[in-house]
């Protein structure tokens, strides 16, 4: 997001080509307000451009601060690049944040712009919404993907506590831009909450093959999506993390 007092990015990645896009693009823009960094959450591909903005300020969760995966996340992104032959020309760390923010429904104004942020648990631990208020825009990180059904590796419960509370913040406010971390944007209403109840619908099934011992329609769920291999992986995760939760549950 860009205005005349201050520029924000968010999640910048993945391969230098790009980074080096992204840098270049906001170099030429000549922006002389602030700069900040919004992380989303701290999943290894959406901290890897981190250090190419070093100077920016940094926003994210007080949980984002507290993560004991740091270094399991940065051993992800060493992985990435070892497996696909890729140098970068500055260091990977763990971002620092200047911003932390630590309750739900904080406030903060970038400028003369006004942001609500919230605590977004399930996908991971540490994922943050963020609302900027004055132009509708809702940056939802690793939620309302078009192009995924939801990965947890948090936990069922809060993850559709997180989807309860984006469907409220979507009712109640005049959200003009939905921005999810993976796939397209949107500025349809209907399209914001049918994504919410792909999501539901999703754990729900997921959730009554496991309580109730009955097979899961894995070819129906992937008909609806590119890449069955990784969805595969992705949805077996899933079904992991989900017998271990109900069974603690018990």
């Amino acid at each position: 997001m860009i205005s005349d007092e201050y520029l924000l990015l968010v999640d910048p990645n993945w391969f230098p080509l790009e980074l080096d896009f992204i840098e270049t693009y906001v170099e030429n823009l000549k922006h002389t307000g602030k700069r900040y960094l919004l992380f989303t959450h701290s999943d290894y591909d959406h901290i890897i451009g981190y250090h190419k903005f070093k100077s920016f300020q940094t926003i994210a969760s007080q949980n984002f601060i507290d993560s004991k995966t740091k270094q399991s996340v940065l051993d992800q992104i060493i992985a990435l690049d070892d497996d696909n032959y890729v140098k970068r020309n500055y260091e990977i760390v763990y971002p620092a944040i200047t911003t932390p923010i630590k309750s739900d429904g904080e406030q903060l104004k970038l400028g003369s712009q006004d942001y609500v942020f919230y605590q977004a648990r399930g996908h991971n631990k540490d994922g943050l919404i963020t609302h900027n208020t004055s132009q509708g825009i809702l940056i939802v990180g690793d939620y309302l993907s078009d192009i995924e059904f939801p990965y947890l590796y948090d936990s069922f419960e809060l993850y559709t506590s997180t989807l309860n509370k984006l469907e409220k913040i979507i009712n109640e406010n005049d959200i003009k831009t939905l921005v999810s971390g993976h796939g397209d944007i949107t500025h349809d209403k209907e399209e914001m909450l049918t994504r919410i109840n792909d999501s539901r619908y999703y754990i729900r099934d997921l959730e009554k093959s496991v309580t109730d011992n009955s097979p899961f329609d894995l070819d129906a769920l992937l008909s609806r999506y590119d890449f069955p291999q990784v969805m595969t992986k992705f949805h077996n995760k899933n079904l992991e993390l989900l017998k271990k939760e109900i069974k603690n549950r018990n």
